[in-house]
């Protein structure tokens, strides 16, 4: 779906997304065992909601617009629907910055660049409570995926266990590349408050903590021991700079490697000791898949975060 909001003064705005809706009861189980299909919501039926659902409200965030569709579907089908599932994938696009007709360099009114692989998303699940006046249950997690970060120095992997099947050579500068996927709890005691914009500016501050813990200080870096002790770091930093909102983030992300190409063997000298290889070549496998949940907690004292492996 793209919905395009249009404001008096000109100013348009975008939202591309992905949605897809999963529904579930007891009684709907009777299409699978006997046939009768008179509990069957058709595929068609959730499309067209889904477009109608994007008409009939205002929205700023994948969020809000996942807890429209499961309390739509709660409450149009309380016979037989006990819980909605909902993934919704927001395409980015960013509005333009060129110049005006007059000269001037500025944001463009309507027209935007699609960015990517990097892009965030949603899962929004919705539970009917058994007594009639209760409000549905929502439950948010809220993430990124793709994000494709590389840093040429400032990385090495040294002191690991080693056995009799261990080949791999110690370095203590490398080049270091990851494809990030990120998926977070929203707190409980805040997501009831959070608004569209406090959604949309989640998603800004941890993927940019992510970035700076990642790369460190432009001017000088930081320097990694090992994809585990960035990661962490990552996700410490995004919880801290949330403010509260995140109650914690698993965080994945494979060594993608880049080797040195051996250039001795075309007449090129060997690098002096101490001097980083400036050629490489990409590899896609095998490679570590490196994951972990950071969480707030008082597991430990002295940082307050805690990783579960």
């Amino acid at each position: 779906m793209v919905k395009v909001t249009r404001h008096p003064d000109g100013i348009q705005e975008v939202m591309q997304v992905s949605v897809q809706v999963l529904l579930e009861g007891e009684i709907m189980g009777d299409v699978f065992r006997t046939g009768d299909n008179k509990t069957v919501v058709a595929t068609d039926t959730c499309k067209n909601t889904v477009y109608c659902l994007g008409k009939m409200h205002d929205f700023t965030a994948i969020e809000e617009f996942g807890a429209i569709i499961c309390k739509h579907f709660l409450a149009e089908y309380p016979e037989f629907v006990n819980r909605v599932s909902v993934e919704i994938k927001k395409d980015r696009w960013e509005r333009i910055t060129n110049k005006s007709s007059t000269g001037r360099l500025g944001p463009h009114k309507h027209a935007f660049l699609r960015l990517g692989p990097n892009h965030p998303f949603a899962h929004v699940q919705g539970e009917k409570r058994y007594r009639s006046n209760d409000v549905p249950k929502i439950s948010i997690q809220a993430g990124f995926t793709d994000l494709e970060i590389m840093k040429t120095t400032m990385s090495g992997f040294t002191g690991f266990h080693r056995d009799r099947f261990t080949s791999l050579p110690e370095v203590k500068d490398r080049l270091v590349g990851t494809s990030v996927k990120a998926v977070w709890s929203y707190s409980a005691d805040r997501v009831r408050t959070l608004t569209g914009k406090d959604y949309a500016n989640v998603h800004k501050i941890a993927e940019e903590a992510c970035i700076d813990e990642f790369a460190g200080p432009s001017d000088r870096g930081v320097y990694s021991e090992s994809v585990q002790q960035t990661l962490y770091a990552m996700g410490k930093a995004a919880i801290q700079r949330t403010g509260g909102a995140i109650a914690q983030i698993t965080l994945e992300m494979p060594n993608i490697h880049n080797l040195p190409f051996d250039l001795t063997k075309y007449g090129f000298p060997a690098d002096p000791p101490g001097v980083s290889p400036t050629i490489f070549y990409p590899i896609d496998e095998p490679h570590g898949m490196i994951k972990a949940t950071v969480h707030a907690g008082a597991a430990d004292k002295r940082a307050g975060f805690r990783a579960r492996l």
